[in-house]
């Protein structure tokens, strides 16, 4: 995944993530069609896919056929990582059963997963070659402030994950979001190459130079944009819109 990143970050120019959060109660016909078009008009504009699996997995047996025939669509230009974002977080033996759907069945370059039941759950997804993971570390929903930010989880979570990838050569990430920015420098000073999966910006608000002003020249990133493009009347000028933005802040930092 870092190394695919890397390259995919300078062929099209692009730290920004499109994500495909396709509720059908929004989508007027077949999800997997939306997917292909979404994918087919920003495959050029973007440096990954992340798939939200909540999404599929309320349609039941049918959303599990669209989220694989997706990622298999995704996978004909294999230049392109995909993330999958489910934030499992379980015990050893249950993780394993996770992993070997994820990195072995469905084939996607890294997950989203929870810390917050220690290192030992997530071992078992990296004794895949092909796997990477994204750990949450600053979440950007409301609910940050509950445990995250007054107890510095944070901080504790981004030096574990550094040590897991150090072990691990490039194959941790953290989740780190735009809407609660202010905390961010705080990472980028202790955070040791790690990429960084950032959400929040789009639909719930995040402002990108705040974004930039925070993560001080730090350029492992990848920024997600999700509802804001995929349900714009025209995604393609959407993504680029958002990718010219982004790129503006990104390359004077």
């Amino acid at each position: 995944m870092f190394d695919k990143y890397l390259k995919i970050r300078e062929k099209n120019s692009s730290v920004l993530l499109v994500g495909l959060d396709s509720d059908y109660k929004r989508i007027n016909g077949d999800v997997f069609d939306f997917n292909k078009k979404i994918i087919d008009e920003t495959y050029d504009l973007t440096c990954g896919y992340k798939i939200n699996i909540a999404f599929y997995e309320k349609l039941g047996p049918k959303g599990l056929e669209i989220l694989e025939s997706t990622i298999n669509y995704i996978r004909q230009n294999p230049e392109i990582p995909i993330i999958l974002d489910a934030k499992r977080g379980d015990i050893g033996n249950t993780a394993k059963a996770y992993a070997e759907h994820y990195f072995e069945r469905l084939k996607v370059d890294s997950l989203t997963i929870n810390p917050f039941m220690g290192i030992d759950t997530l071992e078992p997804y990296l004794e895949y070659d092909n796997a990477h993971l994204f750990a949450l570390a600053l979440t950007s929903n409301k609910g940050a402030y509950d445990f995250e930010i007054p107890e510095k989880l944070y901080l504790k979570i981004t030096e574990k994950m550094n040590e897991l990838n150090k072990k691990h050569r490039n194959k941790i990430g953290i989740v780190v979001g735009a809407t609660n920015a202010r905390y961010i420098n705080e990472i980028t000073n202790i955070s040791e190459n790690m990429i960084f999966l950032i959400p929040g910006i789009g639909t719930q608000g995040g402002d990108v130079e705040e974004l930039f002003r925070n993560l001080n020249g730090y350029k492992n990133i990848v920024v997600n944009v999700s509802r804001a493009i995929i349900f714009d009347e025209n995604p393609r000028k959407k993504a680029i819109e958002f990718n010219s933005l982004i790129n503006k802040y990104y390359q004077e930092g």
